[in-house]
């Protein structure tokens, strides 16, 4: 490879923590070639250990999920400890003279492995070129940005937020202005078909389509977004597509220079897969054999978040979330009709990058068939991060 292209020199910088506050954690740097571009590596990441005592029985256990509450209700008391939720990212990225990045990738794990195992899972894998984005990473037609400061692995269970595979182009329109698109994987939607129809089955034709912009800065803004999500299904003769829809409005607020509010409300048919407990739940659609055709499932998602800081070392959030399946003749006794959760804690941050708490969670579910449980879990963890 010729030197003008990449210098042969290249300074190795073996876990270099940096001194400002949300800075990653730089593993590698080159020399700067004759115009002036150079490439870095770095790290970014988290520890974290979890404690947590369930007072209900639950199929979900690292992250409160209000669908899988077990019905009727078992009250019956648990404990689990994990480190399930740790994360590790490793980036790569093209610095020209002028400080911009036109070339980057990024590629993370976290350990929540299938069977409840401790095995690496794929969480991000994708390559950015200019305005061009190639990959795994959050779908376009969520925010991940509504996230708040808490320690639960889901959080408010109405969030839209969900990874896929996508081609995303982004466009800055000014210096509070962006609009993005994206074609995303079709193999994300899900359908509930009766297991006495196997000569029906879903399958990945036709890609999402998805819109958002984006007002504000860094702190405070607001994201409008619209999708376009096709159910292709088929049987042995013939392919079949119903096009599902959905808008989503999510914005952030500082109140002052720690308080803030977060809001979140999204309405479609056959967009579960971008919801936070329903993607891959088989709620985009329910075929109907009365009708023999598949029909899309509306839903309703609505999330309000505050954030409070006690001091520059205490902070507490509390969240509520509510969401509503629609109805139609297709749909059994025993799926989700409704479902909301919401949450407490407190949390002690005596160094930058460590945070010390516990939080106190509550989730309802009702199906269908009428029938309600809920479940309360209190969880202690400690999270230690590197970026």
């Amino acid at each position: 490879m010729s030197r003008h292209i990449m210098p042969a020199r290249i300074t190795i910088v073996l876990i270099l923590f940096q001194a400002k506050a949300n800075a990653q954690i730089a593993i590698a740097n080159t020399e700067p070639d004759a115009s002036g571009r150079k490439w870095s590596a770095y790290l970014k990441g988290f520890v974290q250990t979890d404690a947590m005592l369930n007072f209900q029985e639950m199929g979900a256990k690292d992250g409160i999920v209000a669908p899988s509450i077990v019905i009727p209700q078992h009250n019956s008391m648990s404990s689990y400890f994990s480190v399930r939720q740790s994360q590790v990212g490793l980036g790569f990225k093209q610095t020209d003279q002028n400080g911009d990045s036109p070339v980057s990738a990024y590629v993370e794990i976290d350990l929540y492995g299938s069977n409840g195992t401790t095995s690496p899972r794929l969480r991000h894998a994708y390559v950015q070129w200019k305005k061009w984005l190639i990959g795994q990473t959050w779908s376009n037609f969520s925010d991940s940005e509504i996230f708040p400061n808490i320690f639960d692995f889901n959080g408010a269970n109405g969030a839209m937020l969900n990874r896929s595979m996508q081609v995303r182009y982004t466009e800055k329109l000014s210096d509070k202005e962006t609009l993005s698109f994206s074609l995303e994987d079709p193999g994300k939607v899900s359908m509930t078909i009766p297991g006495n129809h196997t000569e029906w089955k879903k399958k990945s034709l036709i890609p999402i389509v998805t819109g958002m912009y984006r007002y504000g800065n860094t702190k405070d803004y607001v994201k409008l977004g619209g999708t376009l999500s096709p159910v292709n299904y088929e049987n042995q003769e013939k392919g079949y597509t119903k096009i599902g829809f959905g808008g989503i409005v999510s914005l952030r607020k500082y109140v002052n220079g720690l308080d803030n509010f977060r809001f979140q409300t999204s309405y479609g048919k056959g967009v579960a897969r971008n919801n936070l407990v329903l993607s891959g739940e088989g709620y985009d659609a329910v075929f109907d054999p009365q009708r023999n055709t598949a029909e899309t499932l509306s839903l309703f998602n609505i999330v309000g978040i505050y954030e409070h800081w006690w001091s520059l070392k205490w902070s507490s959030v509390v969240y509520y979330s509510y969401s509503q399946m629609g109805s139609n003749s297709a749909v059994t006794n025993s799926m989700m009709k409704r479902f909301q959760n919401a949450a407490i804690n407190l949390i002690y941050k005596p160094y930058k990058n460590l945070r010390i708490g516990m939080e106190g969670n509550y989730a309802m579910t009702e199906n269908f068939g009428e029938m309600k449980a809920n479940a309360f879990r209190l969880q202690f963890s400690t999270s230690f991060s590197f970026k």
